[in-house]
Protein backbone atom coordinates (compact mmCIF):
# COMPACT_ATOMS: atom_id res chain seq x y z
CA UNK A 1 0.00 0.00 0.00
CA UNK A 2 1.18 3.26 -0.80
CA UNK A 3 -0.24 7.14 -0.22
CA UNK A 4 1.05 8.02 -3.95
CA UNK A 5 -0.90 7.39 -7.06
CA UNK A 6 0.43 4.53 -9.55
CA UNK A 7 2.89 5.77 -12.39
CA UNK A 8 1.50 6.31 -16.00
CA UNK A 9 1.59 3.77 -18.30
CA UNK A 10 3.44 3.64 -21.44
CA UNK A 11 1.48 4.17 -24.30
CA UNK A 12 1.52 0.62 -25.78
CA UNK A 13 0.35 -1.26 -29.93
CA UNK A 14 -1.92 -3.83 -30.42
CA UNK A 15 -0.82 -6.03 -33.51
CA UNK A 16 -0.17 -3.79 -35.87
CA UNK A 17 -3.00 -1.25 -34.84
CA UNK A 18 -2.38 1.78 -32.31
CA UNK A 19 -5.58 1.37 -30.37
CA UNK A 20 -7.75 4.49 -29.27
CA UNK A 21 -7.04 6.17 -26.06
CA UNK A 22 -8.01 4.04 -23.45
CA UNK A 23 -7.35 0.64 -24.87
CA UNK A 24 -3.67 -0.15 -24.88
CA UNK A 25 -2.64 3.52 -24.14
CA UNK A 26 -3.31 5.46 -20.61
CA UNK A 27 -6.38 7.98 -21.77
CA UNK A 28 -5.44 11.88 -21.93
CA UNK A 29 -8.97 12.91 -19.75
CA UNK A 30 -7.12 10.34 -16.89
CA UNK A 31 -4.03 11.84 -16.59
CA UNK A 32 -6.36 15.77 -16.46
CA UNK A 33 -8.43 14.04 -13.67
CA UNK A 34 -5.87 12.85 -11.76
CA UNK A 35 -3.01 15.37 -12.18
CA UNK A 36 -4.03 17.94 -9.26
CA UNK A 37 -5.57 14.66 -6.93
CA UNK A 38 -3.80 12.50 -4.32
CA UNK A 39 -5.56 9.41 -3.55
CA UNK A 40 -6.70 8.76 0.46
CA UNK A 41 -6.04 4.98 0.19
CA UNK A 42 -4.46 2.59 -2.66
CA UNK A 43 -5.00 -1.31 -2.06
CA UNK A 44 -4.35 -4.03 -4.24
CA UNK A 45 -6.71 -6.41 -5.30
CA UNK A 46 -7.34 -9.92 -6.85
CA UNK A 47 -10.43 -10.68 -8.57
CA UNK A 48 -11.77 -14.14 -9.77
CA UNK A 49 -8.40 -15.83 -8.36
CA UNK A 50 -5.80 -14.60 -10.56
CA UNK A 51 -6.37 -11.15 -11.83
CA UNK A 52 -4.51 -8.51 -10.60
CA UNK A 53 -5.64 -4.64 -9.80
CA UNK A 54 -3.69 -1.66 -8.09
CA UNK A 55 -6.91 0.38 -6.99
CA UNK A 56 -6.86 3.91 -5.33
CA UNK A 57 -9.59 5.68 -3.83
CA UNK A 58 -10.81 9.07 -4.64
CA UNK A 59 -13.07 10.40 -1.95
CA UNK A 60 -14.52 13.28 -3.26
CA UNK A 61 -17.11 14.06 -6.35
CA UNK A 62 -15.17 14.88 -9.48
CA UNK A 63 -16.36 15.08 -13.34
CA UNK A 64 -14.77 11.54 -15.19
CA UNK A 65 -14.05 11.01 -18.45
CA UNK A 66 -17.33 8.71 -19.79
CA UNK A 67 -15.39 6.36 -21.41
CA UNK A 68 -13.74 4.89 -18.82
CA UNK A 69 -16.17 4.80 -15.99
CA UNK A 70 -16.92 0.73 -16.49
CA UNK A 71 -19.24 0.24 -13.48
CA UNK A 72 -21.29 1.93 -11.05
CA UNK A 73 -21.06 1.04 -7.49
CA UNK A 74 -23.04 2.08 -4.50
CA UNK A 75 -23.10 2.56 -0.47
CA UNK A 76 -26.60 1.60 0.61
CA UNK A 77 -27.87 2.50 4.21
CA UNK A 78 -30.59 1.03 5.62
CA UNK A 79 -31.18 3.06 8.79
CA UNK A 80 -28.12 3.27 10.68
CA UNK A 81 -26.78 -0.04 9.03
CA UNK A 82 -24.92 -0.38 5.94
CA UNK A 83 -25.35 -3.59 3.35
CA UNK A 84 -21.92 -5.43 3.35
CA UNK A 85 -22.44 -8.06 0.73
CA UNK A 86 -19.82 -11.27 0.21
CA UNK A 87 -18.16 -12.78 -2.43
CA UNK A 88 -17.55 -15.52 -4.01
CA UNK A 89 -13.78 -15.51 -3.96
CA UNK A 90 -13.95 -14.87 -0.14
CA UNK A 91 -14.06 -10.69 0.62
CA UNK A 92 -16.70 -8.46 2.06
CA UNK A 93 -17.15 -5.42 0.38
CA UNK A 94 -20.06 -2.37 1.08
CA UNK A 95 -20.65 -1.31 -2.75
CA UNK A 96 -23.09 -3.56 -4.89
CA UNK A 97 -22.81 -2.68 -8.25
CA UNK A 98 -21.21 -3.27 -11.70
CA UNK A 99 -21.34 -2.61 -15.19
CA UNK A 100 -23.23 -0.36 -16.73
CA UNK A 101 -25.77 -0.96 -19.52
CA UNK A 102 -25.32 0.15 -23.12
CA UNK A 103 -26.65 4.06 -22.53
CA UNK A 104 -27.62 3.74 -19.42
CA UNK A 105 -27.01 6.71 -17.13
CA UNK A 106 -24.94 6.44 -13.77
CA UNK A 107 -28.09 6.45 -11.73
CA UNK A 108 -29.75 4.13 -13.65
CA UNK A 109 -26.74 1.74 -13.26
CA UNK A 110 -26.63 2.11 -9.49
CA UNK A 111 -30.25 1.71 -8.83
CA UNK A 112 -30.61 -1.28 -11.01
CA UNK A 113 -27.34 -3.00 -9.56
CA UNK A 114 -28.32 -2.56 -6.01
CA UNK A 115 -31.99 -4.60 -6.61
CA UNK A 116 -30.03 -7.42 -8.60
CA UNK A 117 -27.08 -7.85 -6.38
CA UNK A 118 -29.18 -7.10 -2.71
CA UNK A 119 -32.72 -6.85 -3.94
CA UNK A 120 -33.06 -3.63 -1.56
CA UNK A 121 -34.56 -0.40 -3.81
CA UNK A 122 -32.99 2.84 -4.22
CA UNK A 123 -34.59 5.96 -5.52
CA UNK A 124 -32.51 7.75 -8.16
CA UNK A 125 -33.29 10.59 -6.39
CA UNK A 126 -31.81 9.78 -3.45
CA UNK A 127 -28.37 8.86 -4.66
CA UNK A 128 -25.41 11.22 -3.67
CA UNK A 129 -22.11 10.79 -5.30
CA UNK A 130 -18.81 10.70 -3.22
CA UNK A 131 -16.18 10.08 -5.35
CA UNK A 132 -14.69 7.03 -7.49
CA UNK A 133 -12.51 4.49 -7.93
CA UNK A 134 -9.20 4.42 -10.37
CA UNK A 135 -8.20 1.05 -11.18
CA UNK A 136 -5.29 -0.23 -13.14
CA UNK A 137 -4.62 -3.96 -14.12
CA UNK A 138 -1.32 -4.94 -13.49
CA UNK A 139 -0.78 -7.60 -16.17
CA UNK A 140 -0.75 -6.49 -20.19
CA UNK A 141 -4.42 -6.22 -22.04
CA UNK A 142 -5.45 -9.56 -23.62
CA UNK A 143 -6.03 -9.84 -26.73
CA UNK A 144 -9.77 -10.56 -26.24
CA UNK A 145 -10.42 -7.80 -23.61
CA UNK A 146 -13.07 -5.36 -24.47
CA UNK A 147 -12.77 -3.20 -21.96
CA UNK A 148 -10.59 0.15 -21.33
CA UNK A 149 -7.23 -1.43 -20.10
CA UNK A 150 -4.82 -0.33 -18.29
CA UNK A 151 -6.61 1.83 -16.24
CA UNK A 152 -10.47 1.94 -15.73
CA UNK A 153 -13.09 4.22 -13.34
CA UNK A 154 -15.86 3.03 -10.84
CA UNK A 155 -18.70 5.51 -9.65
CA UNK A 156 -19.14 5.79 -6.19
CA UNK A 157 -22.12 6.87 -4.74
CA UNK A 158 -24.53 6.56 -1.65
CA UNK A 159 -28.56 6.36 -0.93
CA UNK A 160 -30.26 5.29 1.58
CA UNK A 161 -32.68 2.08 1.04
CA UNK A 162 -36.82 2.56 2.31
CA UNK A 163 -37.55 -0.96 1.72
CA UNK A 164 -36.63 -4.83 0.24
CA UNK A 165 -38.15 -6.68 -2.74
CA UNK A 166 -38.67 -9.40 -0.92
CA UNK A 167 -36.80 -11.10 2.29
CA UNK A 168 -33.01 -9.39 2.86
CA UNK A 169 -31.80 -12.36 4.41
CA UNK A 170 -32.52 -14.91 1.89
CA UNK A 171 -32.18 -12.75 -1.36
CA UNK A 172 -30.00 -14.23 -3.88
CA UNK A 173 -28.28 -12.38 -6.28
CA UNK A 174 -30.06 -12.04 -9.93
CA UNK A 175 -26.66 -12.83 -11.88
CA UNK A 176 -25.30 -15.22 -9.29
CA UNK A 177 -22.74 -13.48 -8.16
CA UNK A 178 -22.64 -12.20 -4.71
CA UNK A 179 -23.33 -15.06 -2.04
CA UNK A 180 -25.48 -12.97 0.38
CA UNK A 181 -25.17 -9.97 2.53
CA UNK A 182 -25.88 -8.41 5.80
CA UNK A 183 -26.79 -5.34 7.61
CA UNK A 184 -23.81 -3.93 10.04
CA UNK A 185 -23.39 -1.05 12.56
CA UNK A 186 -20.73 1.70 11.59
CA UNK A 187 -19.11 0.51 14.76
CA UNK A 188 -19.33 -3.12 13.34
CA UNK A 189 -17.90 -2.25 10.07
CA UNK A 190 -14.56 -0.68 11.77
CA UNK A 191 -13.91 -4.20 13.61
CA UNK A 192 -14.78 -6.09 9.85
CA UNK A 193 -11.18 -5.53 8.36
CA UNK A 194 -12.92 -4.30 5.49
CA UNK A 195 -9.49 -2.29 2.76
CA UNK A 196 -8.25 0.87 3.10
CA UNK A 197 -10.00 1.78 -0.74
CA UNK A 198 -13.52 0.78 1.22
CA UNK A 199 -13.03 2.87 4.42
CA UNK A 200 -11.91 6.04 2.89
CA UNK A 201 -15.07 6.02 1.65
CA UNK A 202 -17.05 4.74 4.53
CA UNK A 203 -15.28 7.54 6.74
CA UNK A 204 -17.23 10.37 4.45
CA UNK A 205 -20.44 9.31 5.12
CA UNK A 206 -23.35 11.59 5.69
CA UNK A 207 -25.27 10.77 8.70
CA UNK A 208 -28.25 8.97 8.50
CA UNK A 209 -31.49 11.09 7.73
CA UNK A 210 -34.29 10.37 10.20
Amino acid sequence: MTDREFPSSPRLSHGTEQLRPGYGSRHPGLDALLSSRTPVAVDRVVWGGDLELDVAAYPAPAPLPSALVTSVRCIVRVGDRIVVCQTPDGPQHVWPGGRRETGEAYRATARREVYEETGWLIDEQDLRALGFLHLRFVLPRPDDHPYPHPDFLQLIYTAPAHRHAANHSTWTDIEGWEQGHRLLTQAELHAAGLQAIQRAFLDILPAPGP
